[in-house]
């Protein structure tokens, strides 16, 4: 039979046993607002069985439970499917918020647009070619030149700047990555130590995968767990956290291949923001080139024509326009600057003749081979139209990986998120149970006692 102590021990276990399940649902409920807390249950075992001879022979009697672990509540495979939305999304939304910049900074269509100016501008050439000798149609003509001049001028500068701020937050980025990388490094060796010792280190668990979740609105990543609870992130070909090393990634990049090199290696951004950010990069050189390429053309086509006129100053060969590197030095010529009775109206220099200036208001519809048979108007239209369209898709995947975001975080939510009535009623389950061992080691208690005084006389 076992001891008169048995009891005792039994109850003793269980009330340990049933203060740590108070306790981790007691740390559940403390946890409930916590970013990336997964609910913890507690594993409860029953001890080795206490074998005894008995009158019918061996016989096993019970001898209680114990703490088996606590478990961490996660779904694996939503969690992967988690990083890769979330990268993906990011980006979108990288290459969405840079695209809306550039639309609001060609400004389509709108009274302070190049469209608005360019129009303006022909209707100026329209008019002078009506009226070829009359010096206030110059005035208005190189008024209205001057001003689209300022708006191409303007459009460019500020596309320059957002150039620019991409390129510091392709800087800021890389440096975000390293700092998650090392921190998820910090956790992967405190994590190591206190699985060596036994320990089940699950809010540590919780942050380095809080740290995961960020690192993937960064940077497209995979990542690999290892037996001593470490894991390993890859960046493409890039070993960010090794199994006891960090390894930055190298802050040399080029974006129009939307990579990044130590020199030696070559690693592709696929996924987050920073290839957002190389997207972005892409999209604005894209659309300075096209408005390089609709300036010079604008530059060359006039400049072609009406250098062929003789102005009322009497000399020909004159340029309307300066310039020769696209739209940052684009520039009414010296000579117009000077004095609007400089603009050539005709060829011949006879009062009436509007020849030069009728050819040039026509270039508004002209197809131009350089252009692709597109006419001045449609090719920067057909930028500004781009540039909308895109800035469209994004916004639409944006929606739709946001939803599917959304969808997956409530299927996390609903395996590893704390249900405060659930924790309620296991809270009061426990307590119950607690007091039911503490009422059974009083009995037992108070049993004992009577035993020792019968007996110990």
């Amino acid at each position: 039979m076992p001891s008169a102590f048995s009891g005792i021990d039994i109850a003793a276990r269980a009330l340990r046993t049933f203060e740590a399940a108070l306790n981790v649902t007691g740390h559940n409920i403390a946890n409930v607002n916590t970013r990336g807390y997964s609910r913890q249950r507690l594993e409860i075992g029953q001890t080795p069985p206490d074998l005894k001879w008995t009158l019918s022979g061996l016989t096993s009697f019970g001898t209680g439970t114990f703490v088996n672990g606590v478990l961490r509540i996660r779904d694996i495979f939503l969690d992967g499917r988690y990083l890769e939305v979330s990268s993906e999304g990011s980006r979108s939304q990288t290459m969405r918020n840079a695209l809306q910049v550039v639309e609001q900074i060609l400004g389509e269509p709108g009274a302070n647009a190049v469209s608005g100016a360019l129009d303006a501008m022909f209707d100026s050439w329209n008019n002078l070619a009506a009226n070829p000798a009359d010096d206030g149609a110059r005035f208005d003509l190189r008024m209205k030149a001057a001003t689209l001049v300022s708006r191409i001028r303007d459009v460019h500068e500020r596309l320059v700047t957002q150039d620019a701020m991409l390129r510091s937050q392709v800087t800021d980025t890389i440096g975000q990555i390293n700092t998650l990388g090392q921190r998820i490094q910090e956790l992967n060796e405190e994590i190591r130590r206190q699985t060596a010792a036994g320990a089940d280190p699950n809010d540590l668990l919780d942050q380095r995968q809080v740290a995961i979740e960020d690192l993937s609105k960064l940077v497209n990543l995979r990542t690999q767990p290892m037996q001593d609870g470490t894991l390993q992130v890859f960046i493409h070909n890039h070993t960010l956290v090794g199994q006891a090393e960090f390894f930055p990634l190298p802050s040399n990049y080029d974006a129009a291949t939307s990579t990044v090199t130590d020199g030696v290696r070559v690693t592709t951004i696929s996924g987050g923001r920073l290839a957002g950010l190389f997207g972005s990069l892409n999209a604005v050189a894209s659309y300075r080139a096209q408005l390089d390429s609709f300036v010079n053309e604008t530059r060359t086509q006039i400049n072609t024509l009406h250098q062929t006129g003789i102005n009322l100053n009497g000399t020909t060969g004159i340029d309307f326009f300066q310039g020769t590197n696209g739209a940052a030095d684009l520039d009414l010529s010296g000579e117009v600057k000077a004095d609007p009775r400089n603009i050539a109206a005709g060829a011949s220099g006879a009062p009436g003749d509007g020849s030069v200036a009728l050819a040039i208001a026509r270039l508004r519809e002209q197809p131009l081979g350089a252009l692709g048979g597109r006419s001045l108007g449609q090719y920067y239209a057909d930028l500004v139209s781009r540039v909308g369209q895109e800035s469209l898709t994004f916004q639409q995947k944006l929606e739709v990986q946001s939803s599917l975001l959304q969808h997956i975080e409530q299927q996390r939510q609903s395996v590893a998120g704390v249900n405060l009535d659930e924790e309620l009623s296991n809270m009061v389950k426990y307590q119950r149970a607690f007091q039911s061992a503490a009422k059974v080691l009083s009995v037992l208690d108070q049993t004992t006692e009577e035993l020792i005084k019968a007996f110990g006389r």
